[in-house]
């Protein structure tokens, strides 16, 4: 074997990874004393997950102090190893201490998660006002997110609506009316049977007066950037087209007969989402986001009132939408917003908590898309 550091480093690693664990603490143990602290680090960062892996827990956190005490890269990765530790031995106050050496350490991208645990670990220490004062600092680290898919729609949405008004010559209508626009894209079972199949997604972006459009639009502006955060631009785009689908859907299977447009199918499916996650995940957002996921249950319960007690409103729309958002948030956790069981590591550094590949969240997504286009097809078999 070449002694190079680095490659002997390596084969450390390999080995570890491989699970000849005996093999690789041999392989790095003559590094410990290296003088390159980003060497030496490493390998005791390395001997310290391979202690833990034998059982050898109270070794492994004399590896992980090592490390820890070498500093360079591998300094952090050190002192949160050792924290994790503590927690396991349950000597929290230890391991507040030491998430805190990790925090001065840590790159930018990885102290809000820190930050997190400390308030977490606070909090059971029974140190309240540091514990929200930690609270507050970790959300700050995911507390701006550009919306500009929502902006979009919303953007979208107003555009048509005034090209409509001003296509029907009569002006703007505060509580009803349509233009041209509208009764072209309007989503009705009989049109939809005859081949006009854009009325199931163009109907989600038109309104019947300035009413509907703003309270729809001012719900929108709420909590869609919420839930942009949370499962990113493109699966933000995508969910919210599912939801407006799944509200046209379920009109031309229950209420053919009965035109209707608006958003709403797909808010109600951005509530669902909503509070299927809140109440499901621990989100790791700032305080007005989370504030608003804590009325959304309420929120959802007044909406379904007025849908059922309003004549007029289209019960099938708002619900069609509601039942894909719910659907959609029982799937897929948040792909693009941490959560506290995200954060905690095994002693290697790597997630407790696995990801949902790319490849199942798409699945997801056309298992939901199948589900629409069986229903459209019982629909259209109906009607035809």
């Amino acid at each position: 074997m070449d002694d190079e550091p680095r490659l002997r480093l390596a084969e450390g690693q390999r080995l570890l990874d491989s699970g000849e664990i005996e093999a690789a603490v041999r392989v790095l143990a003559p590094l410990t004393g290296h003088p390159d602290a980003d060497l030496a680090g490493a390998a005791w960062l390395a001997i310290g997950s391979a202690r833990y892996r034998l059982d050898d827990e109270p070794g492994a956190l004399v590896a992980w102090r090592e490390a820890a005490q070498r500093g360079g890269a591998a300094g952090w990765l050190g002192w949160r190893s050792v924290a994790e530790q503590e927690v396991r031995d349950g000597h929290l106050e230890e391991a507040v201490a030491a998430y805190r050496e990790a925090d001065h350490r840590a790159p930018p991208e990885e102290r809000g998660a820190i930050a997190n645990r400390i308030a977490w670990l606070l909090k059971e220490t029974g140190h309240d006002f540091a514990s929200r004062r930690q609270f507050n600092r970790a959300r700050g680290a995911y507390a701006t997110y550009q919306a500009w898919v929502t902006w979009a729609i919303v953007a979208i949405n107003v555009a048509v609506f005034v090209v409509d008004g001003a296509l029907g010559g009569g002006g703007f209508s505060l509580f009803g009316g349509a233009g041209p626009l509208a009764e072209a894209g309007v989503v009705y079972g009989p049109a939809v049977a005859a081949g006009e199949w854009w009325r199931l997604i163009t109907s989600a972006f038109l309104h019947y007066g300035i009413l509907h459009i703003a309270f729809n639009m001012y719900a929108l502006w709420l909590f869609g950037p919420i839930m942009e955060q949370m499962y990113g631009h493109l699966e933000y785009a995508v969910i919210y087209l599912l939801c407006a689908l799944g509200g046209s859907v379920l009109t031309i299977l229950a209420a053919p007969k009965i035109p209707a447009l608006g958003a709403s199918g797909a808010i109600f499916g951005l509530f669902g989402v909503a509070f299927i996650v809140s109440r499901r995940r621990h989100l790791v957002l700032g305080p007005r986001a989370r504030a608003m996921l804590s009325q959304v249950g309420t929120l959802l319960v007044l909406n379904l009132i007025i849908t059922f007690s309003v004549p007029q409103i289209s019960w099938t729309g708002h619900v069609g939408g509601l039942v894909i958002g719910g659907l959609i948030g029982v799937l897929l956790v948040p792909a693009n917003v941490p959560t506290l069981g995200g954060m905690w590591r095994a002693p290697d550094g790597s997630l407790m908590a696995r990801r949902v590949s790319p490849a199942l969240r798409i699945s997801a997504y056309l298992v939901i898309a199948a589900i629409l286009a069986l229903g459209t097809y019982v629909a259209l078999v109906r009607l035809g």
